[in-house]
């Protein structure tokens, strides 16, 4: 029993010990500062709203710039990889730059409070914050933010995590298909992370604004399961 106890701490360390430099830094800064403001929604929710989860703030900002990040990797796979990789490999990746690309815009309501530009009669109405962008959209009285990309998600992560990845690790047939269509895996330290936000900000922290905790930390975690996948080998140029 202690040998085992013994071999698996030593994995654990070996797995941290292998990661680059970068994902060090990233890990670092998710984990500080999503323990930051856990423990300050508790201490004083009222400054943790005014100050740490405020719109055009620190996480708010955070979260725009490793979706930056992600929307570079992927446009500079395309350059790299076009004339290696098939059409839909290409397809996909493009699909997720997109992704970043429009995940971003939303995060700052496309630059409206940057430029100082008035939400049309339609946001005005329509949008939670009176914003210009689509999540905070409300319809039939329910936020797009807590049913697409709340709970929309949250199923996809689950299936992510629980079924895709582990059949990806012991069906050859699926890896085929997941590389084909450039999915990146995540390594086992990012399943970690996914996990342990989920249980921290999503099942233990009573805030109202874990939503914003939550797209903050989430970025970082997705950011890296994109850039540093553990079939990685499938997104080099050779």
């Amino acid at each position: 029993m202690i040998a085992q106890e013994r071999n698996s701490k030593n994995k654990g360390r070996w797995m941290l010990k292998n990661l680059s430099l970068y994902e060090k830094l990233a890990l670092a800064y998710v984990s500080f500062f999503t323990l930051v403001g856990f423990i300050w929604s508790y201490i004083n929710h009222d400054t943790f709203k005014a100050y740490f989860v405020i719109e055009d703030g620190f996480t708010e900002w955070s979260t725009v710039i490793f979706l930056l990040i992600g929307l570079f990797i992927c446009v500079k796979r395309l350059v790299l990889l076009k004339s290696q990789k098939p059409m839909l490999f290409l397809f996909m990746t493009s699909l997720l730059a997109l992704f970043f690309f429009f995940g971003a815009g939303e995060e700052i309501s496309w630059g409206q409070r940057i430029f100082n530009v008035e939400s049309s009669e339609f946001f005005v109405q329509n949008n939670a914050q009176g914003e210009t962008n689509l999540h905070n959209l409300v319809v039939n009285d329910t936020k797009l933010n807590k049913l697409i990309f709340g709970r929309g998600i949250g199923i996809l992560l689950l299936l992510y995590l629980a079924v895709l990845i582990p059949l990806y690790r012991t069906k050859e047939g699926v890896k085929r298909v997941v590389d084909k269509w450039a999915i990146p895996i995540a390594q086992n330290y990012q399943i970690v992370a996914y996990i342990v936000l989920l249980l921290l900000v999503q099942v233990i922290m009573a805030s109202s604004k874990k939503g914003e905790m939550l797209e903050f930390a989430g970025s970082v975690i997705f950011i890296l399961n994109v850039v540093f996948p553990y079939n990685k080998a499938v997104f080099e140029k050779h």
